[in-house]
């Protein structure tokens, strides 16, 4: 008897098991995904099937053995964030996947001012990573520079609910950024379309455009400064310390930021260790984000800049970026979730 014939239920904060089959609506009908794998820093790594039905298949093992669409990370295994998704079945993990694959990573100015686009590929397992093909300044020729044996890699990229909808949607795969926009280039344009320029806007994290929300009148950002501050800081950490951007790193800093600041729980305390590699990566991180939080708690306050979504937007302001022109994004993944 095959373990899809169980009952199927919703997502939740209790994990679940490796080989897990979720059900996704989409619009031209319903996806499915296996979280397929997790890292020893927690990462969960999920596929994406290719192909799309409008009745729930009775046969995941067949569904499982084909190839999938794209590789992402993902929150999957914890809780995706909607009730629409379902565990709704199991499937054996397919023998290329029992190791977690190599990640392609485009690096260039858009992380590193005056460093031209080269790409870079991991083993997120070791935290090893070496430069692979050539170098250029042109943003378009950054296909060309990639070995194609290097294409179908998955990018170092960590996709929630609603964007992971989205780019299965959109027919996205793992060579999609190879010549064309990256994960999080689509991301930020999706997030500028949908700026209203006669008042402040905080979206619900999400890429359906429905989903925006108006909060409140337009006024200056409270924390403007501090957080341009911080990203400047976290710009300078970068350069000695390129596991900065690292999901394992973005994801602790993500965690401290909407526990200390956005959610402003009084009894969290920030952990000693963020994922860098050394004992000082990981004190000059702390540091900076420990001057950013007090700054930035105190002027919220001032300014009447409620937890919660009010915060968010202020932390997601897209026009704060650092003196080199970094964005909150670079270092806390394209979308915070409350």
């Amino acid at each position: 008897m095959e373990k899809n014939d169980q009952q199927s239920k919703p997502l939740g904060t209790k994990r679940i098991k490796l080989g897990a089959i979720i059900e996704i609506p989409v619009q031209s009908g319903l996806a499915y995904v296996q979280y397929f794998y997790k890292t020893a820093s927690s990462e969960t790594y999920i596929r994406v099937f290719n192909e799309k039905f409008q009745n729930r298949p009775k046969n995941f093992v067949a569904l499982a053995n084909q190839n999938e669409q794209f590789i992402t990370i993902s929150p999957i295994a914890y809780d995706l964030g909607d009730e629409l998704c379902r565990v709704v079945g199991w499937a054996p993990i397919p023998e290329r996947l029992q190791k977690l694959p190599l990640i392609k990573q485009l690096w260039g100015p858009h992380l590193l001012p005056n460093t031209p686009y080269h790409w870079r590929i991991r083993d997120n397992e070791t935290g090893r990573s070496w430069k692979v093909g050539g170098e250029t300044y042109e943003r378009h020729e950054v296909g060309d520079i990639l070995p194609e044996e290097y294409h179908h890699l998955p990018s170092n990229t960590i996709m929630v609910y609603e964007s992971l909808v989205d780019f299965i949607e959109c027919g996205w795969t793992n060579e999609s950024d190879v010549f064309g926009p990256s994960y999080g280039e689509i991301v930020r344009q999706k997030i500028q379309e949908r700026i209203v320029s006669e008042r402040q806007i905080m979206m619900v994290p999400s890429l359906n455009p429905l989903k925006v929300e108006r909060l409140f009148p337009p006024r200056p950002n409270p924390i403007a400064e501090p957080l341009r501050f911080f990203l400047t800081y976290l710009d300078g950490i970068m350069e000695k310390h390129e596991e900065l951007q690292d999901t394992n790193v973005r994801e602790r800093l993500h965690e401290a930021v909407l526990n200390a600041f956005i959610r402003a729980e009084a009894d969290y305390v920030l952990p000693e260790e963020f994922g860098m590699f050394t004992r000082v990566g990981n004190k000059r991180v702390r540091s900076a984000l420990a001057v950013f939080l007090k700054k930035a708690t105190v002027l919220a306050a001032k300014a009447d800049l409620a937890p919660g979504l009010p915060r968010l937007a202020a932390f997601q302001d897209g026009d704060v970026t650092s003196k080199h022109g970094s964005t909150y994004d670079e270092y806390f993944g394209d979308s915070l979730n409350l």
